[in-house]
């Protein structure tokens, strides 16, 4: 049955990828460099609140549950937007769950781009991990899993990490061009606000 199951999650997830690269946004149904109004309009998951330059909605990827977060630079432009996966407090007393998930979406993410750019597991001493080494180290908060790919437009970064016992995936999509990222202007604000 949880064969089943997987195999569905990662159909699933197959098709979602493969239906927003063939209609060319660089994020669901956005583009770089749109402002947040033609951003909510595109999203069509449930929309939970905004903030200065950042919009946050909820919705599933690959049957999980996630915070799809969009982010805008000080003249409104999107230059970056993510999934965050809260995984739930079993995957958490299982950390192998999570990595099997850490997996599978680094399996779809090279389907759909191609072989990553980068692949790397850090730990806070510097050490490098064996694979099997992995689900103990995120239960001591001890490991960061991360690859990246690019294409033409964006980098997208997989990450799965530990905060305080919780575990997280993030897929991160970044925009590539210098003229829409954050500007040192926004990111002192930023700093200001922290």
């Amino acid at each position: 049955m949880k064969l089943k199951n997987l195999l569905l999650i990662v159909l699933t997830s197959s098709l979602l990828f493969s239906n927003l690269s063939a209609q060319n946004f660089d994020f669901r149904s956005t583009k770089w460099g749109m402002d947040s109004l033609q951003v909510r309009k595109s999203e069509k998951t449930k929309f939970v609140y905004s903030k200065k330059n950042t919009l946050v909605y909820a919705g599933k990827i690959a049957d999980m549950e996630a915070k799809i977060i969009y982010n805008f630079n000080s003249s409104n432009q999107l230059f970056r937007a993510f999934y965050n996966i809260a995984l739930s407090n079993k995957d958490s007393k299982n950390p192998t769950n999570s990595v099997n998930a850490y997996l599978m979406f680094q399996d779809l993410l090279t389907t759909k781009y191609s072989e990553p750019f980068s692949k790397r597991s850090s730990t806070i001493n510097g050490k490098e991990l064996k694979q099997e080494e992995w689900a103990s180290n995120l239960i001591s908060d001890n490991l960061t899993l991360e690859t990246k790919w690019k294409n033409e437009n964006t980098e997208i970064t997989l990450t799965l990490f530990s905060i305080n016992d919780e575990l997280f995936i993030e897929i991160i999509y970044a925009t590539l061009n210098k003229n829409i990222k954050e500007n040192e202007n926004y990111k002192q604000q930023i700093i200001k606000e922290l």
